[in-house]
């Protein structure tokens, strides 16, 4: 059957609704798939950085610190004192050499050397290399001029004779009359604290405090500056040969900016998030933590690519789903055309055979015809109410009434459910606590604050026994609250129809366990009940006043806790419910 042009017009205007609603679904589901996944990416990547940037840092600084103390202990030592207190004929330079290349091996440095007090170096542990430090002079070097000004004094630079990258530490030596005799200088390998920053799986920069590179895991970024350095600060790097030759040129495909946190740079191939570690005050450097912003990037890609793969899976079922049921609509209303237009010609055959009829004999005729009639109307009306019943079932929305008394009854079941499901989580949950020493008379007052409401707003006179060798329990300190309110709350209850309403707790000692009991005067509980009283689901309270989980519970829990829970009637009416532990030592 063709649709008639306004039915196709519903029709493409509703499809058109339909594709732009999902449209739109869509672009708001990626955005916010994107917006949440890069923000979560991004706080996780930084974290990463900040706990690397945190341990290179600490490294970094022990492995300097480690060996800070070294040249005032040596200056401060009698070999190197009396060494230059002496005439060099008395003293053996070779002994000198002998025990500062022993300090070496001991500390694990490059280098220790001795210097005159003009910058001569007269002994040095390299004594045997043919590169020996003896008979240099280093009077040029910051770290000889600040020991002599009586400072201990820290430096970097690339070794004049070595040409190896090495930090510097050095010390005065005075002499008994209080003046400078010579200067002790450590010097420490930069390599292998590059090596031991290059394990933290992230790009870095030490900077002097002239912004340039001196330690990276990237070799083209050494002995670049992070920006371009002035002409006075070249001409002092030039002086001091911190750099001995070496041109210093800007590293401006990074395009990092000095001393900033945060920051984002990028060196042409990937981008980086930058974190900032400030090392002037205790080491003289600037460490910068360049950490793969492509890790965000790809994380970002693969939940987008993911997020829209499910998106358009859902697309397409909702697509079928909406065509199948737009089939639907359609076979019914070309069924009810149908049945319209039988029932029409059925009619029109009815009124013609009454035509037919009335001549020969109108009253005859006429109750045979209505007895057709009858029969023949049946069958299309009970086919009209069956579709017409079958049409509100799949009426949109709209239908108000039927939709309100469904949700009405879903929302009970729901709330009912829900109910049964958190008693039951808990009391099919495996015990998984720790035994430990627990006070019993804390676990008590804690149950007995939980219920106070309760025995407030009801006549409850309520009754305690304790003594001190009562106080200690092996037990799971919230599990025993949890049948601790379970009993008295079962009390305080059973006690509701009782013109004197009393509750006894009583806490005593047996030769191996501790137990507390709680009694009421209540109508106790009968034969027939007794054996099913710690079953799940078993109640004898009013429907709605509980489900029966309570005291199976604490059963349960009582038993993981290797201890017991028991009931029995008081002779002097009403139950008794006994919770037995084992007995612990304070303090244990």
């Amino acid at each position: 059957m063709l649709f008639s042009p306004t039915r196709l017009t519903h029709y493409r205007l509703g499809k058109a609704l339909v594709a732009g609603l999902l449209g739109l679904f869509s672009i708001i589901t990626l955005l916010t798939v994107y917006h949440t996944v890069r923000q979560n990416a991004a706080e996780s990547l930084e974290r990463d950085a900040y706990n690397a940037l945190t341990q290179l840092h600490s490294q970094l600084l022990g492995a300097l610190e480690s060996h800070a103390y070294l040249p005032a202990l040596l200056a401060s030592g009698h070999e190197v004192h009396d060494f230059l207190e002496r005439a060099p004929a008395t003293q053996s330079v070779e002994a000198l050499n002998r025990y500062l290349e022993q300090a070496n091996r001991i500390a694990e440095t490059a280098d220790i050397y001795l210097m005159q007090a003009d910058g001569l170096t007269i002994a040095a542990s390299n004594w045997r290399s043919p590169a020996t430090f003896i008979g240099r002079n280093f009077a040029f070097r910051p770290y000889f001029q600040e020991a002599m000004q009586g400072k201990i004094s820290r430096y970097y630079a690339l070794g004049t004779t070595s040409g190896e990258r090495g930090y510097y530490f050095s010390a005065p030596v005075k002499a008994t009359d209080g003046t400078i005799s010579g200067v002790v200088v450590v010097k420490i390998a930069v390599d292998p604290l590059e090596n031991l920053a290059k394990q933290r799986g992230m790009s870095f920069i030490v900077t002097d405090p002239d912004d340039v590179v001196f330690m990276s895991d990237r070799s083209a970024w050494h002995y670049r500056a992070v920006q371009p350095l002035t002409s006075t600060k070249l001409t002092t790097l030039r002086e001091s040969r911190r750099y001995g030759d070496r041109q210093i040129t800007p590293l401006t495909e990074l395009n990092l900016q000095p001393g900033k946190n945060g920051q984002h740079a990028n060196d042409l191939t990937r981008n980086y998030l930058v974190l900032y570690q400030d090392m002037r005050e205790t080491a003289g450097w600037q460490l910068y933590l360049l950490a793969d912003w492509g890790r965000v990037t790809r994380t970002v890609s693969v939940a987008v690519i993911l997020a829209g793969v499910m998106l358009l899976l859902s697309i397409l079922l909702i697509y079928l789903l909406w065509k199948n049921q737009r089939q639907r609509r359609d076979y019914e209303q070309r069924t009810r055309e149908e049945l319209a237009a039988k029932v029409e010609e059925r009619t029109r055959e009815l009124r013609h055979t009454q035509e037919e009829l009335v001549q020969a004999a109108k009253m005859a005729a006429l109750g045979q015809l209505s007895a057709g009639i009858n029969h023949e109307l049946n069958n299309p009306l009970t086919a009209i109410r069956a579709y017409a019943d079958n049409a509100v079932q799949f009426l949109d929305i709209g239908k108000h009434a039927i939709a309100r008394e469904n949700l009405c009854e879903i929302v009970g079941l729901t709330e009912r459910m829900a109910t049964i499901t958190r008693q039951l989580k808990t009391f099919s949950r495996k015990s998984s606590g720790q035994m430990e020493t627990c006070d019993l008379h804390r676990a008590l007052d804690s149950a007995l604050s939980i219920v106070q409401p309760k025995l407030s707003q009801s006549r409850v006179r309520l009754t305690q026994q304790r003594t001190d060798d009562t106080r200690y329990v092996q037990a799971d300190l919230v599990w025993l609250e949890q049948i601790l309110v379970n009993l008295i709350s079962n009390a305080v209850e059973a006690v509701q129809e009782q013109h004197d309403q009393q509750v006894w707790i009583t806490l005593q000692t047996t030769d191996t366990h501790i137990s507390v009991s709680v009694r009421d005067n209540g109508m106790g509980i009968s034969e027939a009940a007794m054996p099913h009283v710690f079953e799940a689901f078993f109640t004898t309270k009013t429907i709605g006043k509980g489900l029966g989980l309570g005291l199976s519970i604490s059963y349960r829990l009582a038993k993981d806790m290797h201890g017991h829970l028991s009931v029995c009637n008081s002779p002097e009416g009403g139950a008794i419910f006994t919770l037995s532990l084992q007995p612990a030592i304070a303090g244990a």
